[in-house]
């Protein structure tokens, strides 16, 4: 409730009402309002669930500019009466207030529509088990809105997964009509959603398109395709989108069909959608996907041997020279895996596993046998410490949250005030009960010590990552950051550091990792292009090394440092595993792997 300044029971209104009205829950804070849901109570005394977008305050001649446009959109969504288009109705009262109070301040603006049992698209992507063809229904029915609108010459303007709802039956509505206009009026106001706009910009006193609608199609259906994903590069959106579905196992066909509403060229973007997304669904309903990696870990043994422990669509798999002796958790356990980490846990190394689920679980899994911990969770990282314990970070409401075990104990859990976490990224024990995090938190990067006196810092400028790591060097913890847009960024973190180096010369990254190892991070970086390791400066040379093991497109890299200071590389590659070690010489050399069925 803390991202509110207001709280459940207050009631609102009309002027002439103001307690018609009582808020029941928070949902989130966007633009210039706030969404709750809450419940009217009419004169008869029937109850109705409604969804209450609240303005928040501003001077009041723009409330009521803002009231007049909204009742243009409700009185014009009426006339054209497009199907699960939700239309909302509008109100101007006092704020949020106590029962019987007399409420203090200025009128705010009130958009008031029905309620709807559904999820923003992105969560249901995230957690839907139908597969493809449960997507490709889902685009389908979002095309049939659209092109109606169309037909009917209007167009959205604001379409994101947060404006389009699906229920547990796949059926789909499209809200938020805030900015919804006529294609023969002039704009008095641009709209801009980031990821979700075409290269070309809104300019007010300019027409509105349907090719802005038609490319925010494209958008969620790369959401539908790629639930995990961060934000799209408009600018690079075809291009991005491209090699990230490839890399994710998708033909060539499908990728190009896919591609195609997110064409730079307006004029090449398919109008009407029915028979783009008509030929989307027979390819997705066609389409079998390959078994690929979403986590990814690689743990020497007592021998140097490499473990490579994994988790995608079919649950966790152990391989490797490492993996003769030790053996996964037993029983059920969590079904198609997004993050794992693992480690050798008690004095006799005993393998632990960590999994995050599509569904959002947190699974412990030992020679036991699987436990769910947690539920509500995002992102997890972690790592065994020199007394045997395994420690696992995530967050969980917004808040931080620690899981530690050990053969013999049971698993402890608590939350972490100080530092506010929308998803972990990353976690590195600095000395004994000393450990450093990487959170994500309202699109920015935070660093943390927990239970130190220190506030989260910052790490780089703003901005939707992909992923993060940590390493421990002889300069101090340094962190690399994965951005949505595939640059990576190395920063040193502590007292005085500056705000980081990008490197990766410019080539797109999908996945990173990093070690702390002789003398600076060893960082390895997957991509379109391959894999790269970025190698400490070494001899005569002052700048750091590259050494491309593979150019096949990689989506996700692990390093890891043996006992006997051997840095291990495992990465996957078009879909499959491989893997890399150093001699005792330090020259990489590649790691036979039983063959992957």
């Amino acid at each position: 409730m803390s991202e509110s300044r207001w709280v459940p029971g207050l009631r609102f209104g009309p002027e002439f009402d103001p307690e018609q009205y009582e808020l029941l829950e928070f949902h989130h804070r966007g633009g210039e309002a706030e969404v709750w849901r809450a419940v009217r109570t009419g004169h008869s005394g029937l109850k109705e669930l409604v969804a209450a977008k609240i303005m928040l305050e501003r001077d009041p001649s723009e409330v009521r500019r803002w009231l007049g446009r909204w009742d243009d959109v409700s009185h014009n969504a009426h006339r054209l009466g497009v199907t699960d288009l939700v239309v909302p109705s509008f109100l101007l009262g006092p704020s949020p207030h106590q029962p019987g109070a007399l409420p203090a301040g200025g009128l705010l603006g009130y958009q008031i529509s029905p309620w709807v049992e559904g999820v923003p698209l992105h969560t249901w992507a995230r957690t839907q088990r139908g597969g493809p063809a449960a997507a490709a229904e889902v685009l389908s029915r979002l095309c049939r809105i659209v092109d109606e609108l169309h037909r009917k010459r209007w167009v959205h303007r604001d379409i994101s997964p947060a404006n389009v709802l699906v229920d547990a039956h796949g059926q789909v509505k499209l809200i938020d009509l805030t900015f919804l206009a006529p294609l023969d009026h002039t704009l008095t106001v641009a709209v801009f959603t980031p990821g979700h706009v075409p290269p070309e910009a809104e300019q007010v006193g300019g027409f509105p398109t349907t090719a802005k609608d038609l490319f925010a199609v494209g958008t969620l259906a790369r959401t539908l395709l790629l639930p995990d994903h961060g934000r799209l590069d408009h600018r690079l959106a075809a291009e991005q989108a491209r090699a990230e579905l490839l890399a994710a196992g998708y033909g060539e066909e499908l990728v190009r069909w896919a591609c195609e509403p997110l064409a730079r060229d307006p004029q090449r973007r398919p109008a009407p959608l029915g028979p783009w997304v008509g030929r989307g669904r027979e390819l997705l309903r066609a389409h079998r996907p390959v078994a690929r990696t979403a986590g990814l870990a690689v743990l020497p043994d007592r021998a140097g041997r490499p473990l490579l422990v994994t988790g995608g669509p079919d649950g966790t798999a152990l391989t490797g020279p490492g993996h003769p002796g030790h053996r996964l958790p037993t029983g059920q356990g969590p079904g198609p895996v997004r993050e794992l980490t693992a480690g050798w846990a008690g004095r006799q190394g005993e393998l632990v596993v960590c999994a995050e689920d599509r569904g959002g679980s947190l699974w412990v899994g030992t020679a036991a046998g699987w436990w769910e911990a947690a539920r509500g969770v995002s992102g997890l990282a972690g790592g065994v410490d020199p007394a045997g314990e395994m420690t696992v970070w995530t967050a969980v409401g917004g808040a931080l949250r620690s899981y530690r075990w050990a053969p013999g104990l049971t698993l402890t859990g608590r939350e972490l005030p100080g530092c506010p976490a929308d998803r972990v990224l990353a976690a590195l024990e600095e000395r004994p009960g000393s450990w450093l995090v990487l959170v994500e938190h309202r699109e920015q990067v935070l660093s943390w010590r927990p239970g130190s006196a220190e506030h989260p810092a910052p790490v780089g400028p703003p901005g939707a990552p992909r992923a993060g790591a940590l390493a421990l060097t002889s300069a101090g913890p340094q962190a690399v950051t994965l951005r949505t847009d595939g640059s990576v960024r190395l920063h040193p973190l502590g007292a005085g550091a500056g705000p980081g180096a990008e490197i990766g010369d410019g080539e797109p990254a999908l996945g990173v990792a990093v070690a702390g190892h002789r003398g600076g991070p060893t960082v390895a970086l997957a991509g379109a292009g391959g894999v790269r390791l970025r190698l400490p400066a070494g001899g005569a040379s002052r700048r750091p090394r590259w050494w491309r093991p593979t150019l096949r497109p990689a989506t996700r890299v692990a390093l890891a440092v043996g006992d006997d200071w051997r840095l291990c590389l495992a990465a996957v590659v078009e879909g499959e595993l491989q893997c890399w070690q150093e001699d005792a010489a330090y020259r990489w050399l590649p790691v036979a792997l039983p063959e992957q069925g």
